[in-house]
């Protein structure tokens, strides 16, 4: 057991891990975030099965239907939600400290004793179908998709990060082979208590969460997988060579047509797993290059400079084992080059020069600044919660992640842009 005054953790005899975060506050947050997400999905036939699993865990379970599920959080003014990425699926509840064991009660049943009907599988379909149109109308956010597809299907077939490489909707045809027995199964196999956080936010002692979960968390699934581990050195060093040694020319971009307004633009390049030893430093050259900052030096040179683009950022997307930086901007069509080059410009630029004293100090003191404002969102720091234990096995604070970014120097700055900034290995893919 963990036991501080920032937080509070627990492991339960089933494998069920339990994260507890005391705040002063009238809202809590809880919920329960599964090892388990669209890179677990057995082959391209199951492609969209964890996030159609999400929908359809709301639609029935052997105490309620569908109907009393949505209602049992909305009656109280709270709110009942989930997503699912490539490697994690949530579910949480929001409302008043006093419907803890209201919330926690919904949550557990919807996780333990799902009974997805048939009859309202088929039209969770629909619904789910037309995500998956809507999407796809969606440049923007498309993009991002297109991207990953293409950075770690280039990867051999055998390594573990292809399983990335497909979007987390799935497609029309996979969905409409998705049946009861089928949603099922992924949910045997998966959602079992070892592969499970349970986390929560708010003013109700520790102990009586504990108590409360103990009481109404009675899945008895046993484990058919071993949870997603740390990260292995050995395994990230191996999947930038097989990145970089991949069939597919980085210098050529590649071009979806869409007939879109203007052009979207994605350009980037394999980086660190979640955890990696250079995580701050990279966190650090990403804002400096292209984040929120309105004095960012992409947002300077495309934007405030040249007025080329409306919106142009830098992203850092990590996972257990594999992570990228891309940088992407939305401009006029003929504008795509020139802006690409200037994105070059600028990434070399990294490579080149060193930053000096006085300008790392400036970008840590933003970045911190911006990571502490980030605080005032309770929503995400609950999710952020369950995500760390789940990821890293711990929680770290504020005044830890400032630390960490404090730490970096001009040289390490340097070394990490030469390393992700290599032309080897980046890539363009662009929506017109």
């Amino acid at each position: 057991m963990t036991n501080n005054t920032l937080y509070q953790s627990v492991t339960l005899a089933n494998g069920l891990r339990i994260v507890h975060r005391p705040i002063e506050t009238p809202v809590m947050y809880c919920g329960f975030m599964v090892d388990c997400g669209t890179r677990d999905e057995a082959g391209p036939e199951d492609y969209g099965m964890a996030h159609f699993v999400e929908h359809v865990l709301f639609k029935g379970t052997t105490t309620r239907d569908s109907w009393h599920i949505n209602n049992r959080m909305e009656s109280v003014g709270g709110e009942l939600n989930a997503f699912t990425t490539k490697e994690e699926t949530t579910f949480y509840a929001i409302g008043l400290n006093k419907d803890f064991a209201r919330a926690c009660n919904l949550l557990c049943d919807l996780i333990c004793n799902p009974t997805v009907p048939q009859h309202e599988l088929e039209m969770e379909r629909e619904v789910v179908i037309d995500e998956i149109m809507s999407y796809r109308d969606t440049p923007s956010d498309l993009i991002f998709d297109e991207f990953e597809n293409r950075l770690f299907t280039s990867a051999s077939p055998q390594t573990s990060w292809c399983a990335l490489g497909h979007n987390i909707l799935g497609n029309e045809d996979t969905v409409r082979t998705f049946d009861h027995e089928k949603c099922l199964r992924f949910i045997d196999e998966n959602y079992t208590p070892d592969r499970m956080v349970f986390f929560h936010q708010g003013t109700t002692p520790f102990d009586k969460v504990v108590k409360t979960i103990e009481k109404n968390f009675l899945c008895t699934r046993v484990p058919q997988k071993p949870r997603k581990g740390a990260m292995d050195v050995d395994r990230v060093k191996g999947y930038r060579a097989t990145l970089s040694e991949g069939s597919i020319d980085r210098q050529q971009p590649i071009v979806i047509h869409q007939d879109t307004h203007q052009s979207h633009v994605l350009l980037g390049a394999p980086s660190y797993p979640i955890g990696h030893e250079y995580a701050a430093a990279l966190a650090l050259l990403c804002n400096i290059l292209g984040g929120p900052g309105m004095n960012s030096r992409l947002g300077l040179e495309l934007r405030e400079h040249r007025g080329l683009v409306y919106t142009v950022e830098s992203n850092i997307t990590n996972y257990t084992d594999a992570g990228y930086l891309g940088i992407y901007f939305g401009c006029d069509h003929q504008d795509v080059n020139r802006c690409l080059r200037l994105c070059h410009r600028q990434l070399e630029r990294f490579q080149d020069e060193r930053l000096t004293p006085r300008q790392i100090s400036n970008a840590q003191k933003q970045l911190s600044g911006q990571l502490g404002v980030a605080m005032a969102n309770m929503e995400n720091n609950a999710i952020a919660l369950a995500k760390n234990l789940l990821r890293l096995g711990r929680v770290e604070t504020l005044e830890q992640t400032c630390s960490r970014i404090n730490s970096v120097t001009p040289e390490l700055i340097q070394t990490v842009a030469c390393e992700v900034f290599d032309k080897s290995l980046l890539k363009t893919v662009i929506i017109q």
